[in-house]
C-alpha cells in the first residue's frame, strides 16, 4: 500500500513538472521581436534613433547591431552582463517571461542616405549576441532635411505632463488660415489630437497653462477630425494641440513624428509649422503576450 502511495505521488509530481515545462515553453520566444515603430523626423549631422525589442527573460540575447548595404551600426546601448547571467540584464521593462529592450543608434548624413535605400528594398537586418539575424521591419524609418519655422508662430510651451498626453501652445503672431491637420495612416489609430483656440489671447496667458494641465477627457476642445476646416487664425490668438495616446489598443508602437502643419498667410503665401509628437509607450503585460502571441503565429 505505501509502495503504490508513493508511486501516485511521484507520478503527480512528474505530471506537473510536465505541465509547466509545457506551459513555460508556451510563453518562449523562437527568435527575439524589433516592435514597430514609426520614425519620421528631421536629421542632423549625427541622427540619433531607438528601437525596442522583447527577448525571453530566461536567455541573454542583446540587440548587437544593424546591417545595411555591407555596412555594420553597433547598439550604444548593448549591456552584455558578466558570465552571461540572466538576473543581472539591463533592460526598459519586465514582465512574467520577457524582457523589453532599447536599442540605441547613430548615423551620420551618408548613413542615413545608405539606410533609406536599404530599408525601401527591405535590406536592413538586425544581429543579436546570440547570432540570430532577422530582417527589420517596421512602419516607417525616415529621416528628412530640417526646415525652419515661419514666422508666422511662436511656440510658447510644449512637452508631455502625464504618461498619455502631450501639448504644444502656439502663440499666432500674423493672421493666418490653416488646412486641416492630418496624421499618417499608420499611426491614426494610436493617437487622438483635440485642438483648442483661444481667440485674443496674450502670450503666456495662464488660460492655456490650466487647460495645458487637464486630463485628455477634461479638455473641452473637438477633435482633430470635427473640427470646421480650414481654420481662420487672427494675429494675438493662441491655438494649443493636445495629443493623447490611446492606451487600449494591442498594436503600441513608439512613434517619434515631425508632422507638418500648413496653410496660408494674410497675403497667400504658404506656410508651415512642424508639429513634434513624440509616443514612448509603457506596456502592459496584456499587449506583450500579443506580440508574443503573434510572434509565434498562435494570433493574426
Amino acid at each position: 500500500m505505501k509502495k503504490n502511495w508513493f508511486w501516485g505521488v511521484v507520478s503527480v509530481i512528474f505530471i506537473s513538472w510536465i505541465g509547466n515545462t509545457i506551459y513555460f515553453e508556451s510563453k518562449q520566444l523562437k527568435e527575439p521581436v524589433i516592435l514597430n515603430t514609426y520614425i519620421d523626423v528631421p536629421s542632423s549631422e549625427n541622427t540619433s534613433f531607438t528601437l525596442l525589442y522583447i527577448t525571453n527573460k530566461n536567455e541573454v540575447v542583446e540587440l548587437d547591431s544593424l546591417l545595411v548595404d555591407g555596412y555594420t551600426y553597433s547598439n550604444e546601448r548593448n549591456y552584455f552582463p558578466w558570465f552571461g547571467e540572466p538576473s543581472a540584464q539591463s533592460y526598459k521593462q519586465e514582465f512574467t517571461h520577457h524582457f523589453l529592450k532599447e536599442a540605441l543608434f547613430t548615423l551620420s548624413e551618408d548613413d542615413i542616405k545608405r539606410l533609406h535605400e536599404s530599408i525601401q528594398t527591405d535590406n536592413v537586418l538586425a544581429r543579436f549576441t546570440n547570432g540570430q539575424v532577422i530582417p527589420l521591419k517596421v512602419d516607417r524609418l525616415n529621416f528628412k532635411p530640417n526646415k525652419p519655422q515661419d514666422i508666422e508662430f511662436a511656440n510658447m510651451s510644449g512637452g508631455s505632463y502625464n504618461n498619455t498626453t502631450e501639448r504644444e501652445i502656439i502663440y499666432i503672431k500674423d493672421a493666418i488660415t490653416m488646412n486641416a491637420f492630418e496624421l499618417p495612416k499608420a499611426i491614426q489609430q494610436n493617437i487622438d489630437i483635440k485642438i483648442m483656440l483661444w481667440k485674443d489671447t496674450n502670450k503666456g496667458s495662464s488660460k492655456e497653462q490650466e487647460v495645458s494641465m487637464q486630463n485628455w477627457t477634461d479638455i473641452d476642445a473637438p477633435l482633430y477630425t470635427d473640427v470646421n476646416w480650414p481654420l481662420q487664425i487672427e494675429v494675438g490668438d493662441t491655438v494649443g494641440l493636445f495629443f493623447h495616446t490611446k492606451d487600449d489598443i494591442d498594436d503600441v508602437k513608439p512613434i517619434a513624428l515631425m508632422q507638418d502643419w500648413t496653410g496660408v498667410n494674410a497675403h497667400g503665401k504658404s506656410i508651415r509649422h512642424g508639429i513634434s509628437i513624440q509616443v514612448d509607450p509603457i506596456f502592459s503585460q496584456k499587449q506583450v503576450n500579443t506580440v508574443v502571441k503573434k510572434a509565434r503565429g498562435e494570433e493574426k
